[in-house]
Order: C-alpha cells, then structure tokens, then sequence
C-alpha cells in the first residue's frame, strides 16, 4: 500500500514539474499580452455586434415600403395608433391583399409634415408685410 502512494505522488510531483516548466518556458509576459489582445478583439466583436443589432433595427430607413411596425418607428406613433388612423383612413396606406397594410416611407413623410404651424417670428413677419 505504501507503494501505491508513493507512484501517486511521483506522478503528481511529475505533473507539477511539468506544469511549472511549461508556466516557466512560455515567458509570462508575452502570455499576458497576447491574452489582452485577444480580450480586445472580443471587446470589438461585442461593439460590432451592437452596431449590426442597431442597423438591423433601423433598416426601414433606407426602405420605400414600410410594414406597420416600421411605420410606428418611423413616425415615433404606438403601432395601434397607426391602426386607427388606418382604420379612419386618416393615413396614406395601401392593402395590396386587402389584409396586410403597407405605407410609402415618402408618403409617411409628407403626411408628418403637413399642416406647418408658423413660429412666433414668422407670423408677426407677416402682419407687418400685410400692414
């Protein structure tokens, strides 16, 4: 019995020697380093990941043909909303199928911005032309 212990711990004084022998050949330092890099360039894969996540949820600005969900973000409106303005055809809208509606970006856009309201500047620039 006493044997089996001592083949054991000569292995484990083995496997240790070489451990540190490895740990000892391998520069310490340089091992740092090249971990650092290659922490960095998992820092740059988050952040690229992140950008690519952002595109993908911004892809409908680069879009003519708009889902509901795409509009709703477009126009900054709560997807129900643009429902109901559908539904009041209070929105240029298009059901191709007659189910599924669609928008036009162009359309969306001059449908957002009508009805300017004039600023305080500008409406007393008018009464003085008129005067």
């Amino acid at each position: 019995m006493r044997h089996r212990r001592t083949t054991n711990e000569n292995k484990m004084f083995s496997k240790m020697e070489n451990m540190i022998s490895m740990m000892a050949s391998e520069k310490p330092f340089e091992r740092i380093q090249s971990l650092e890099q290659k922490i960095n360039e998992i820092d740059k894969i988050h952040v690229l990941e992140n950008y690519i996540v952002q595109l993908k949820e911004r892809f409908w600005a680069v879009k003519e043909v708009l889902t509901t969900a795409e509009a709703s973000a477009y126009l900054g409106l709560s997807e129900s909303y643009i429902y109901k303005l559908t539904s009041l055809k209070q929105i240029p809208h298009y059901k191709p199928n007659g189910k599924l509606v669609y928008f036009n970006r162009k359309e969306l856009c001059e449908w957002a911005m009508r009805n300017q309201v004039q600023t305080a500047g500008e409406s007393s620039a008018i009464t003085k032309e008129q005067i």
